[in-house]
């Protein structure tokens, strides 16, 4: 019963990300869970949270309704300043939750870093641009694309706290 409270909750939230505001895209790191449940300090929060699980529900709608769910490699997504692409010389640890840039003075939530480098990697893969990773994309096979298509990326606003205080109810 709990297991599919789950996957009901997880279809009806990629459902809501994938429609809030007419989003087709859906951008997020490639995580490898199999590897970071080996953790014992963080396994069970990363089983309970079911990522591979919401990875898999995203791919699986995007292919269903020629929607795009991207994954970029993780590798420096939180080390990297999303102003000026430099690294820190110190690696943050994992207990900083501000990024703080030597070089160009950006501070910003350490998380939200991270967040802006991944849709400024998943932006670049769809212009066609070289990361030193590829872009994994799970779309509609059947829609013929060209990178030229593309439109340019820009960040739709899912939660606008500001001028929406209701934002985070999914119901």
């Amino acid at each position: 019963m709990c297991l599919n409270l789950g996957k009901d909750f997880i279809g009806k939230l990629v459902y809501k990300l994938y429609h809030h505001k007419q989003n087709n895209v859906i951008v997020a790191e490639a995580l490898n869970t199999s590897n970071m449940v080996k953790n014992k300090h963080l396994s069970k929060s990363i089983s309970d949270a079911a990522w591979a699980t919401f990875f898999d529900t995203c791919a699986n709608i995007a292919e269903r309704d020629g929607l795009h769910f991207h994954q970029v490699d993780p590798k420096h997504t939180s080390q990297t300043c999303s102003s000026c692409g430099q690294k820190p010389k110190k690696k943050l640890s994992l207990a900083t939750r501000t990024f703080k840039c030597s070089y160009c003075a950006n501070t910003m939530d350490r998380d939200h870093n991270a967040a802006q480098n991944i849709l400024q990697r998943a932006a670049a893969a769809l212009r066609g641009e070289r990361w030193a990773t590829d872009l994994y994309e799970a779309r509609n096979k059947n829609e013929a694309t060209k990178a030229t298509d593309h439109k340019k990326v820009i960040q739709l606003p899912l939660f606008d706290t500001i001028n929406n205080p209701n934002a985070f109810r999914l119901g």
